[in-house]
This record gives structure tokens, sequence and C-alpha cells, in this order.
């Protein structure tokens, strides 16, 4: 079944996407990964953070009729979290179940996420996110969190004591996560991830979103995300690997596993589209939009 026929008009109608832009983004991919949303999410809303500084999101806005916010701030590490933030706040102005970040490298390739995803969410109320969390797609070894852990030790002991109130608020918080089962730099990768309402609502309402004492720890925005979210109670939860039927065929800087492997396996949350063995971004996208022209 196609996302046009019938019994697929309806998906999206849960879901909102955020979509951080950042200033090396090419505009065509970007409206690539718009259009497979609303090729398979056609009731979705979007809502895109543009921190282009070339007024893609503008652009983006006009083409497609999505909000576009413009970047709280400029930089690497905890810029992306306080933007994020804010495109988080906007999406929680309108009423959704699920709300799905994807980078801009990242695609929609099927429509089975958000039932899912719902369903996992009800299934579990103190799950708070769902992604590529402990495993990766092939499930070989766990996947590391030394680099964020080291960051937050180095911060901690280097740098918290020169404001000691930013750093007791750290410590704080890092406390709250431990005795959730936090451990250090734990997080749903940020390329594509999933959260649900309720999560984000609680985030919002104890402070934890757009905290500059959090930017400043200097570890990516996912890894923030993660802590906040034990902290408030929350866990974070496993989406999809080649060996099961949850829909995110996901890694980091790669695709995990060819085009073909990843559609015939019903992966329907795709990331990273820069490059797969031989091949580039522009041929890897193609495969994908291929399939939606032929659906």
């Amino acid at each position: 079944m196609s996302a046009k026929d019938d019994g697929q008009r309806e998906v999206g109608k849960d879901t909102v996407f955020v979509i951080p832009i950042g200033p090396n983004c090419q505009f065509d991919f970007v409206a690539d990964t718009i259009e497979s949303i609303q090729y398979y999410a056609p009731m979705s809303r979007i809502v895109v953070v543009d921190d282009s500084r070339r007024g893609i999101g503008v652009k983006l806005g006009e083409r497609f009729q999505l909000t576009d916010i413009e970047a709280r701030v400029h930089g690497l590490f905890g810029s992306l979290y306080l933007n994020l933030s804010d495109g988080f706040r906007e999406a929680l102005a309108r009423p959704f179940r699920i709300l799905v970040r994807l980078d801009t490298d990242a695609l929609i390739s099927g429509s089975d996420f958000e039932a899912k995803a719902i369903a996992c969410f009800d299934a579990n109320e103190r799950l708070g996110s769902l992604g590529s969390f402990r495993i990766g797609y092939d499930c070989v070894g766990i996947r590391n969190r030394s680099w964020a852990k080291r960051r937050i030790l180095a911060h901690l002991a280097l740098h918290a004591w020169k404001s000691p109130r930013s750093g007791l608020m750290v410590v704080r918080l890092l406390l709250r996560a431990r005795r959730q089962g936090y451990k250090l730099g734990e997080s749903i990768m940020g390329g594509a991830a999933i959260y649900r309402r309720e999560a984000l609502v609680t985030l919002d309402e104890e402070g934890l979103l757009g905290r500059s004492e959090l930017a400043g720890i200097g570890v990516h925005e996912d890894h923030l995300f993660g802590l906040t979210l034990f902290a408030a109670g929350y866990r974070l939860g496993e989406f999809g690997n080649k060996y099961d039927d949850l829909p995110m065929g996901v890694d980091w800087r790669a695709l995990p596993a060819k085009p073909e492997e990843l559609m015939n396996l019903g992966k329907s949350i795709i990331h990273s589209t820069k490059r797969f063995e031989s091949m580039d971004e522009l041929a890897i996208r193609a495969e994908f939009r291929s399939a939606r022209q032929h659906n």
C-alpha cells in the first residue's frame, strides 16, 4: 500500500518534525528531505530551525508552507541544543503526539514510523525518546559514549568551579539523572530521534530546554537531551536495527546499508545520506526518490 492509498492519507496527523539547518546545507538536499516527509507523512507539521545564514529557511517556508524560525546562536556543540530547544517550544505550541527530530542528511522512506512510535510510547509511559541508543544498526557492540563522558568530567573538573551557580546546577542535574539509571554520555543519536510530547512538556516545565549552563558543558545536543530526559525521569529506547521490524535504519556519518536493503527491510527513517561505500549523497537520494516516484 502506498502513502497515497486511503489507509495512509492520515499519516502524520500526530507528528511534528523539527529540522535544524546548518550553514553547510545544500538547498536541494534539504528540499528532498522535506519532500520525503510530505510524501510519506502528508498530514505532519514541519518546523525548520534556520542556522544556514543564507536564508534557506525562508525559501523552504515559501516553497513548502512550513514554519521557519531563526537560530538563536551560532557555533558548535551547545548552540544546537539551544536552537533545537527553541524549535521544540515552537512545536509545543500546537498539539502532536510524537516529535521527529531529523538532520538534513536524513530521509523518510515509509509511513509506519508514526504508528510504531506511538505504540512504543503507549506501552511504556516512562519512555521519553526513541532512536539509535545503545546498539547500532548491525548490533555490534555498544555505542561509544566515552567522548561525551570525558567532556562532561573535564567540564566539572576544569570549568564548573569558575561559575559556582552554573556548576551546581549541572552537578545536581547529573545526580538526578544518575539516580534514574543514566550513564555519563548516554544519548539517542541526534541525526534522527523521536520524542514523546509529554517528555518535552516536562523538560519545558522543569526549565531544562535552552539552558545556557548545559550548553556550556561542551558536548553535543543529543548528549544534553539524553541527560535532561533521564533527569526528568524518562528512559531512552531502541527503535530499529537490521534484525527487527522497527523503523530506523540509521548510522552516524554514513548510510548503514545499501538503499535497496534498507527499503526491503521496511526501514522508514534513514540516516545518513552522505555516503555509502562508493555512493555519494546525490546517488543515494536518487535511489530513494525513485522509490517514491514508483510507489
